[in-house]
């Protein structure tokens, strides 16, 4: 059975509800100590531990519950007959002050031995440090709205009426994430059923962190708990005993670089790696996340006889560290033979159909070179992370100058791939470039065409294929393939964005037909040290109403001016300067999109400014 879930606690107050997924039916616990009326105080106590205590195979769903509601309901649970000889309001303010604590210390050891299984979908949407409104906004949901009194405050009669609503609509907006969810769920279940392990409120990495450590620790003898306190840690790195022998250019910018970049030395808590090189036109930076090109913005298109060729390197890490034999100096060789076993296992589940451990697998195989970098993981060695990176982006530049050097044009890099420009009657000796450096280097290069490319930047761009296939990121990516971590600002744009490159349909004609009022809105969280103003103009009277940390709005041709303000400083910063907003985090009641006051000309002025980048002929390179 499946519970969605959340909780509320205050000095006097702690409230629970449950909503049962298949049959809707929703139940409420309070305990209440009224300082109004005693004969309203309310004890549900009995109620929710009996109900935790029943139906031993129910699964509670919520929204960082791993962290905090499944601990305070652990606790409550737990300590129900010691406590069952206090006071009302002793026993509130004993869950309250248990609250503070889970807050300052993070975690306790009520975080463990739950009496209920428990999913957390915080961890499974990989949206930590995001707040549950922000991610309403994502999903489009109705009604954005913060608890409706501070959490330190005393609850009063009438306001538990108001809490409840707010409760449960925190319950329905976790509700409805639950069912957005439900294959990444199944991943969870269906992974960890087949390895042995719960992985049912891990994000990504934390799949990939849990299996990896299991297959370790069964290969290799050494215990979890013995392999999660080793590392190596180093304080001095010399650069000399990190760049491979292999490594080789002949431009005289390149070879000084290479100089340069042997010569440097690593000292602990100092950053890792950080240059840039100016190489047949385009800057190429260089850092600990890998080569990226400076791209300027352009439109380039598959005409006049010259192709757009995208060349990847294949699993360009992992295969960086096979080849190469690196790892922890703390572990063995195991982990190598281990790390392609993995590799081979992808790769099989693949070609066999079975996605969700491809998928899982992928995610396991991509981390391992991010990890060797975290000084808190047990793959920590920072020398085989710099050995990665670092040569990996110098396999690169040869690469692009072995390219350049072959008369063609490198127009973008972006940590495994490269986009160059190829006259069709050079095609063949473009792929041989490319297969002798494939022969250096023991890489593989995946090749696909464009038939249009268009970019503001390098993690700005859209590109469509011969087939029609469209890949978009940053200002182009779609509404729909936003992920829930990221934030939601004015998806309209980015949708007149596409349909103007790809369609070439006007952006008045996107934004004018546009019917969904959620594709205008921006969301906005602001932390302790700001609140929200809503400032307007009332018969003549400046009117100021404060309002809640998160909140949904939309450019308008009425309404009023929104400034996120430091009251400590008395600093006011205007979310839209010289524009009104309109304030929309209460859409129940949902209108006709005429009825909105949208300010249209905002977003197609907005729009026409990104396309002026990207279509001046003073920056179009093709």
């Amino acid at each position: 059975m499946i519970y969605i879930y959340d909780i509320e606690c205050f000095p006097n107050y702690f409230g629970v509800t449950f909503k049962d997924v298949k049959s809707k039916y929703i139940q409420n616990y309070i305990l209440y100590h009224s300082y109004q009326n005693e004969n309203n105080n309310r004890d549900d106590t009995k109620g929710l531990v009996s109900f935790l205590d029943t139906k031993k195979n129910k699964w509670l769903v919520g929204y960082n519950n791993k962290s905090f509601d499944n601990q305070i309901l652990n606790y409550i649970y737990s300590n129900y007959e010691l406590q069952s000889i206090f006071s009302i309001e002793e026993r509130t303010k004993t869950i309250y002050n248990f609250m503070l604590s889970i807050i300052n210390e993070a975690d306790t050891e009520y975080k463990y031995k739950l009496p209920f299984q428990s999913v957390d979908l915080m961890r499974v949407g990989n949206t930590q440090h995001k707040s549950l409104k922000l991610v309403a906004v994502n999903i489009n949901w109705p009604v954005v709205q913060d608890t409706p009194i501070k959490p330190e405050e005393i609850v009063k009669d009438e306001d538990i009426n108001e809490i409840y609503k707010y409760n449960l609509n925190d319950v329905e907006i976790t509700e409805r994430l639950y069912h957005v969810l439900k294959d990444d769920i199944n991943v969870r279940w269906e992974v960890g059923q087949k390895y042995g392990i719960d992985l049912m409120s891990e994000p990504d990495s934390g799949m990939a962190n849990r299996l990896l450590e299991k297959m370790y620790s069964d290969t290799s003898g050494i215990s979890i708990r013995e392999l999660r306190e080793m590392r190596t840690n180093r304080n001095v790195i010399h650069y000399e005993n990190v760049v491979f022998p292999e490594i080789k250019f002949n431009t005289p910018i390149l070879k000084e670089l290479l100089k340069e970049i042997r010569s440097q030395v690593f000292y602990k808590n100092q950053p890792y790696f950080n240059k840039s090189v100016i190489f047949n036109g385009v800057k190429y930076k260089l850092g600990i996340g890998g080569i990226h090109s400076d791209d300027l913005p352009g439109v380039f298109i598959n005409k006049d006889n010259v192709k757009i060729v995208d060349c990847d390197i294949a699993s360009f890490y992992p295969n960086l560290i096979i080849n190469n034999n690196l790892y922890p100096a703390h572990l063995n060789r195991t982990f190598v033979s281990l790390y392609k076993k993995i590799i081979d296992q992808r790769l099989e589940a693949k070609k066999e159909g079975r996605d969700t451990e491809a998928y899982v697998l992928k995610i396991l195989v991509n981390s391992v070179f991010g990890k060797t970098l975290f000084e808190h993981h047990w793959l920590y060695d920072p020398l085989v992370g710099l050995r990665v990176t670092i040569n990996g982006q110098l396999f690169m530049l040869m690469l692009i100058e072995q390219l350049s050097e072959a008369g063609f044009k490198v127009i973008s890099a972006n940590t495994d791939g490269l986009i160059t420009l190829v006259p069709e009657n050079e095609y063949d000796k473009y792929i041989s470039t490319c297969e002798n450096w494939m022969e250096q280097t023991n890489f593989d290069l995946e090749y696909t065409e464009y038939k249009k490319y268009v970019r503001r930047d390098v993690n700005n761009y859209i590109t469509i294929k011969p087939n029609g296939s469209i890949k978009e990121k940053g200002e182009f990516l779609q509404y729909e393939k936003i992920a829930l971590r990221q934030g939601i600002d004015k998806p309209i744009i980015s949708k007149a964005l596409y349909n103007f490159f790809v369609d070439e349909i006007p952006i008045e004609s996107t934004i004018y037909n546009e019917k969904d009022i959620y594709a205008f809105c921006t969301a906005k969280r602001v932390d302790n040290k700001f609140v929200n103003e809503f400032h307007t103009l009332e018969n003549n009277l400046h009117k100021i109403e404060e309002l809640q940390r998160s909140i949904r709005f939309y450019i308008s041709t009425n309404g009023g001016t929104l400034y996120k303000v430091d009251k400590e400083n008395n600093k006011y910063i205007n979310y839209c300067v010289g524009r009104k907003v309109t304030i929309l985090n209460n859409n129940k009641d949902i209108k006709d999109i005429s009825d909105y006051n949208i300010d249209y000309g905002y977003y197609i002025k907005e729009t026409q400014k990104i396309i002026d980048v990207i279509i001046n002929p003073q920056l179009t390179l093709f």
